[in-house]
């Protein structure tokens, strides 16, 4: 795209006809805005900022009628050929890399929007104020007013010129930015390879092999994780099955404590309860007798009682 020679008019930009209605502009922008946006993911950051830039330059220069009217006569001046050729200026150019040249291109176009809205805030100024604008308007007629007609061509090449000295600096500040980019991208993968040697070299101290590259480190320490896991798996359950059969040996002693307790408990009482019926039947047989001595010894009385009566007789 040549940014100087031909660009695309802010009529283009928006897709409208050069007298399209502020409706129309109105509808032409918020289209073009939602595109852009639906384009934000498949785009740089900067290269959507200045698209995003250059579409609301359009719109505030294209919905306010005195902007409007400036720059329709910039376009009818830049329409007019000039009277005298000018020398052919020798060409500076800057070349980008090829992958970015689109990217830069549109940052060059947007600078020269910038000065574009730069002058049609001055003839916008003019117009307000009644003084006549830099660029011819349409009222204005070169056979009426012939000194305004011969500075034309001179203000025009002043302001391409002067876009493409913004359109140069875009380009340079572009491939400056890009390169200094690349720079950090070297550094940041230069770092990233020191920190994968220091991490590879760390592993093969820790357990004596080197992995190939990250992939495999990555991959060697999942499997170590896997392994650990696993071992911390059998020793939970064995730590399981012990705490088991220590609950299932302190129970079955708890149990055997009871059950001799029990036992003792038991003898105890059976002890007792056979010294209670010794002594029952111990004093039961002196109990006994004791009635059959009284009961003897009361027979014996009664014979002599008896036989005291015989002889008293």
């Amino acid at each position: 795209m040549d940014v100087v020679t031909r660009k695309k008019t802010l009529y283009e930009i928006l897709a409208v006809a050069a007298d399209a209605s502020e409706a129309e502009i109105q509808a032409a922008f918020e289209a073009a805005s939602a595109k852009l946006v639906s384009q934000k993911n498949r785009i740089s950051a900067d290269d959507y900022d200045f698209k995003l830039k250059v579409l609301q330059l359009a719109f505030k220069t294209l919905s306010t009628p005195s902007s409007r009217d400036a720059y329709d006569a910039k376009l009818a001046a830049a329409a007019v050929p000039a009277p005298v050729p000018a020398a052919a200026a020798p060409s500076l150019a800057l070349v980008p890399l090829q992958a970015d040249a689109e990217a830069l291109s549109l940052r060059a176009e947007a600078m020269a929007l910038r000065a574009d809205a730069m002058t049609l805030r001055a003839d916008a100024m003019a117009l307000r104020s009644g003084a006549a604008p830099f660029r011819e308007s349409r009222s204005f007629a070169s056979s009426s007013e012939p000194v305004v007609s011969s500075l034309a061509p001179l203000l025009r090449k002043i302001l391409m010129v002067l876009g493409t000295l913004f359109a140069i600096g875009a380009v340079a500040q572009s491939v400056s930015l890009l390169l200094a980019n690349r720079r950090a991208e070297m550094a940041a993968t230069a770092a990233a390879q020191a920190s994968e040697k220091v991490l590879l070299q760390e592993y093969y101290q820790t357990h004596g092999v080197r992995p190939a590259n990250k992939a495999e480190l990555d991959a060697l320490e999942a499997e170590n994780r896997r392994k650990e896991n696993e071992k911390r798996t059998v020793e939970r359950e064995k730590s399981k099955v012990e705490q088991d059969a220590r609950r299932f040996e302190e129970e079955s002693r708890r149990r055997g404590e009871q059950v001799a307790a029990d036992l003792r408990m038991a003898e105890l009482q059976a002890k007792e309860q056979a010294r209670r019926d010794d002594e029952r039947r111990e004093w039961q047989q002196k109990e006994d007798q004791r009635v059959k001595e009284q009961t003897e010894r009361m027979r014996i009385e009664r014979q002599k009682a008896e036989w005291r009566e015989v002889l008293r007789r």
